[in-house]
């Protein structure tokens, strides 16, 4: 959003929104700490003054951003679970809406990154990371569990499989940033394509060599 568009009239909560948007992506374009309260003011067209009506510090609002990012993942995962109440979908659903959001999500790995190798402790910070990761846990697990209990998976580790799910979606963020690639969304995708392998719910599909021709895709 652009200062310009700041300065339409905006409700609070539109506008809390939009201080919140442009400080996340400042912190993910610059290191958090070197972000001044100004900097963020600048782009979102206000004065000082009025962004500590809706912030108490820097500090706040590097929480309130973060909190954000992972509000709007969460609002669109409860979006696509409740269109079906299946295990497999809702694990889908999961990982679709990293694909759906990816900026945002992109940002917000940025920003806890970087709080991590910073140096600094905020405990309201590491509540709030330990808070989004143990809520990834805990539906990613209830769902493999729920999954298993119906019959629809096949009995496996449904802590360590959650855990795994968990650990690719993260990898890929981090690898998109380390590589220099765009290549989030075809990634997350492909996971969404892995998934049900990986659950042992669709046969592993491997190139072979089937003539002179070319290849096809065979099936284990």
């Amino acid at each position: 959003m652009t200062a310009k568009a700041a300065r339409k009239r905006l409700q609070p909560s539109e506008r809390r929104a939009m201080i919140l948007d442009e400080a996340l992506r400042l912190f993910a374009e610059r290191h958090f700490a070197t972000v001044a309260v100004r900097d963020i003011a600048q782009v979102c067209g206000i004065n000082v003054g009025l962004l500590y009506h809706y912030f108490d510090n820097k500090e706040d609002l590097v929480r309130r951003a973060l909190a954000h990012a992972i509000d709007e993942l969460v609002a669109g995962y409860e979006a696509r679970r409740l269109a079906s109440g299946e295990p497999l979908a809702q694990i889908l659903a999961w990982v679709e809406t990293h694909a759906a959001i990816t900026p945002t999500i992109t940002r917000m790995v940025k920003l806890m990154a970087d709080y991590a190798t910073s140096g600094l402790r905020d405990p309201e910070l590491d509540t709030l990371i330990a808070g989004f990761y143990a809520r990834e846990k805990i539906l990613l697990e209830d769902a493999l569990e729920r999954g298993v209990a119906s019959g629809a998976f096949p009995p496996l580790d449904t802590a360590k499989t959650a855990r795994r799910i968990g650990l690719v979606l993260d990898g890929i963020f981090f690898a998109s940033a380390s590589r220099g690639d765009d290549r989030i969304i075809e990634d997350v995708r492909d996971l969404a394509d892995f998934v049900p392998v990986m659950l042992g719910v669709a046969p592993i599909t491997v190139p072979v060599r089937a003539n002179a021709e070319g290849l096809v895709n065979a099936r284990i």
